[in-house]
C-alpha cells in the first residue's frame, strides 16, 4: 500500500482520478471535471478526500490516457520508478507532469525518506519481462487451506487422531475433510471437485492422493464415532491455549432441514422447522458453549424431539467434559427450561440462570438498591430489579428490555398490518361481481382470517352491516393496547437459583444472549450433522 505525505499527518490510502459530471444550468451542455481523490479510513470507516483538482483536459476522457495519467502522478508522489516508462505518450507525460507542478505548488516538496520508496537503483536490479509470454499452470488456492493447517496443527488434531489408532491415510483425509468443510461449505461431492481443481490442501498436508467423495464420506463417519473423544480433546486444548475460566455453560438448540427422498432415516423427522421448511424432514442438534464463545460438544437428536427432552442428555455430557471440582452456572432458553428441568439442574448440583416461562403478575420490587442498569445486545439498555415473590425459594429478576419492547411492537405492527389487509379484501369483495356477499360466508372469512391472526385479532372490534342476508359493509377498529403502561412493555422475567449476587446472574445471561450469536451460525457455515 502506497504512503502520502501532505501537510497533514500521514495517510495510508488509494489514489484514483474521479471523473464528475458538470452542468451549469439544465438546458446547458453537460461537461465532466476530474479529481485526483485518495480513499483513507478514518475511524473504521472509508472517505473520499479530494487531493488535487486536474481539469477538465479532453485527454482525461480517454481511460487508458487517464490510467497513464494517474500512474505518473503516483510515480512522482511517491517517488517510485514507473514499470514501463516507454508506453506513455508525450501528450500524456506532458500533461502528467503539468499536474505534479500543481501539486508540488499546492503541498510542497515531499517528505524525504519515504516508507514506500524502493530499492536504491544501484542496488536494484530489473529485469524486462514480456507479460505475453508468462503462463500459469494449474494455479491453486492456498491462504484459506494454510490458515487451516496452522489451526489444526494449534489444536494438535493428529495427536487426538493418532491416540484413537487412526491410520496415517485416515489422518490425513480426516484433516482435510474438517479444513475442506470450513474452507468450502459444500457437499461431499463438490469438495473432492474442488480439491482437485482449485485446492492446494492436498499439498500443504503432505498426502499424495486424490481424495475422493465416497472417501470423504467414509471418514465423516468414521469420525462421527469418536466424536465425544474429540470434542473434549478440543475443548481441552482450546481452555489451555487461551486460559478460559469455566464457570459458565450455555445450552441452546436449533434444527436444520433436508432435502431428500429418504423415509427410514432415524433422525430425520418431521418437525418445526427453524427455517420454515415444514415440508422437509429435520434433525435437531444442541450445543453447550462457554462464556467465551467455544463450543463444549454438542449433540444430535431427531427432528421432532421436544426442546426441554433434550437437557438431560445435555448435562450427562457436561459431566463427562468437565471439572467435577468447580462449580458453574447453566443459562438456558425458556424452551428449556420447564419446571422438571430446573429440578434436574438443582439434583445434578448446578446452578442455573434462565428466562422464565411465567409472566408474573403479582409481585413487588426490592428496594432502589437493587436496580441496575446494564448495556444488552447492540447496546440497548436493560433495567434489572431484584425480587422474592411468595411461593419461590429462589431469586427472580425483573428485566426491561428497550430492544425487546421495539421487537414486539414491530412483530405486532406487522401482524395487525396483516390481518387488516385480511379484512379490506373481505371488504372489497363485497363489492366485487362474483364476490362473496353472503352474510353467513362473510362471517366464516372473517372466522378464518381471525384464526390465522389470533395473536392481534382480540384487539379489533369488526362490525358487518347486512341487508336481506347479504353483507353490504364491514368496519373494524382497534382496540386501546391492553399494556396501558410503559413499564410493563418489553418486560420478561429471569430465575436464578444463586441468589447471592443476582445482579452478576442477569450480566451473566445477557453474556450468554450475546453467545448465542455464535453458535447461531449454521447457515453461514452449512453445518449438517455427519450422519442421519
Amino acid at each position: 500500500m502506497n504512503v502520502v505525505y501532505l501537510k497533514n499527518p500521514l495517510y495510508l490510502c488509494v489514489m484514483f482520478i474521479k471523473q464528475v459530471k458538470k452542468q451549469r444550468n439544465p438546458n446547458s451542455k453537460i461537461f465532466y471535471q476530474y479529481n485526483l481523490v485518495q480513499s483513507e479510513r478514518v475511524d473504521g470507516k472509508v472517505k473520499q478526500r479530494n487531493i488535487l483538482y486536474l481539469g477538465s483536459d479532453s485527454i482525461l476522457k480517454d481511460k487508458d490516457k487517464r490510467k497513464s495519467v494517474l500512474l505518473i502522478l503516483k510515480s512522482k508522489i511517491f517517488k517510485q520508478p514507473l514499470l514501463f516508462p516507454d508506453q506513455a505518450t508525450s501528450e500524456v507525460t506532458e500533461l502528467a507532469m503539468a499536474l505534479y507542478q500543481k501539486y508540488l505548488l499546492k503541498y510542497g516538496e515531499e517528505a524525504e525518506g519515504l516508507p514506500s520508496t524502493p530499492t536504491p537503483e544501484h542496488l536494484a536490479n530489473y529485469q524486462r519481462v514480456d507479460i505475453d509470454s508468462i503462463e500459469t499452470r494449474q494455479v491453486r488456492s492456498f491462504g484459506p487451506e494454510n490458515l487451516c493447517c496452522q489451526i489444526m496443527d494449534k489444536l494438535e488434531m493428529r495427536k487426538i487422531f493418532n491416540s484413537l489408532n487412526f491410520s496415517t491415510d485416515q489422518t490425513s483425509r480426516a484433516l482435510i475433510a474438517i479444513a475442506a468443510r470450513a474452507i468450502y461449505c459444500s457437499s461431499d461431492h463438490l469438495t473432492s471437485k474442488l480439491l482437485r481443481t482449485n485446492s492446494s490442501l492436498n499439498e500443504c498436508l503432505g498426502y499424495d492422493h486424490v481424495i475422493t467423495y465416497k472417501e470423504l464420506y467414509a471418514i465423516t463417519d468414521h469420525l462421527y464415532k469418536f466424536k465425544d473423544q474429540i470434542d473434549k480433546h478440543l475443548y481441552a486444548r482450546i481452555t489451555d491455549m487461551f486460559e478460559l475460566e469455566d464457570k459458565l455453560v450455555i445450552f441452546d438448540l436449533s434444527n436444520t432441514y433436508f432435502e431428500t427422498s429418504k423415509t427410514d432415516s432415524k433422525l430425520a423427522q418431521y418437525g418445526k422447522s427453524k427455517e420454515r421448511r415444514n415440508d422437509c424432514p429435520v434433525v435437531v442438534f444442541s450445543g453447550v458453549i462457554n462464556q467465551d464463545g467455544f463450543i463444549r460438544h454438542s449433540d444430535i437428536y431427531q427432528g421432532n424431539t421436544p426442546d426441554c427432552k433434550t437437557l438431560e442428555q445435555m448435562l450427562n455430557q457436561l459431566d463427562k467434559h468437565s471439572d467435577p471440582g468447580r462449580k458453574k452456572t447453566v443459562v438456558m432458553d425458556a424452551g428449556i427450561a420447564t419446571e422438571e428441568n430446573l429440578e434436574l439442574v438443582k439434583t445434578k448440583g448446578y446452578d442455573y440462570v434462565c428466562v422464565s416461562n411465567k409472566r408474573l403478575k403479582n409481585y413487588s420490587l426490592d428496594n432502589i438498591k437493587t436496580t441496575k442498569r446494564l448495556t444488552g445486545r447492540r447496546k440497548h439498555e436493560l433495567e434489572l430489579s431484584v425480587f422474592h415473590p411468595e411461593g419461590y425459594s429462589d431469586t427472580w429478576m425483573y428485566v426491561q428490555s428497550e430492544e425487546k419492547r421495539k421487537k414486539e411492537e414491530s412483530i405486532r405492527d406487522k401482524i395487525s398490518q396483516r390481518f387488516e389487509e385480511q379484512l379490506e379484501s373481505i371488504r372489497n369483495s363485497l363489492s366485487k361481481k362474483g364476490g362473496t356477499k353472503k352474510l353467513e360466508k362473510v362471517w366464516e372469512r372473517i372466522g378464518r382470517a381471525k384464526e390465522k391472526y389470533k395473536r392481534v385479532s382480540s384487539r379489533y372490534n369488526i362490525e358487518v352491516t347486512e341487508s336481506e342476508g347479504n353483507a353490504t359493509h364491514i368496519h373494524w377498529e382497534r382496540k386501546s393496547d391492553p399494556i396501558k403502561k410503559d413499564k410493563d412493555k418489553g418486560v420478561y422475567f429471569i430465575h436464578i437459583r444463586k441468589p447471592s449476587q443476582p445482579i452478576e446472574d442477569g450480566q451473566q445471561y445477557i453474556q450468554g444472549n450475546r453467545m448465542q450469536t455464535n453458535y447461531s451460525t449454521k447457515d453461514k457455515i452449512c453445518s449438517v450433522p455427519l450422519k442421519i
